[in-house]
């Protein structure tokens, strides 16, 4: 007998999408700054810049709560 394997619900669905869209934006901003052969430290900061202000402008748009007001852990 096979075992059933659970399928994931909406709810983790939203979340796996949510960090992927959240690293898409990080990723972005970091290849600006290798573009622009910035050092470590301004590497980083693209990337967290681009990364939770593109997640903010997001939650905007869609009228979502904004992630990092209501989840600051982002857990």
């Amino acid at each position: 007998m096979t075992p059933v394997l659970p399928t994931p619900s909406l709810p983790d669905a939203l979340y796996l999408l949510d960090y992927f869209g959240l690293a898409v934006f990080a990723i972005s901003g970091a290849l600006l700054a290798a573009e622009k052969r910035q050092t470590l430290v301004t590497f980083l900061f693209f990337a967290v810049v681009t990364g939770v202000g593109g997640g903010t402008v997001r939650d905007l748009l869609i009228g979502a709560p904004v992630f990092w007001v209501h989840r600051p852990r982002h857990t």
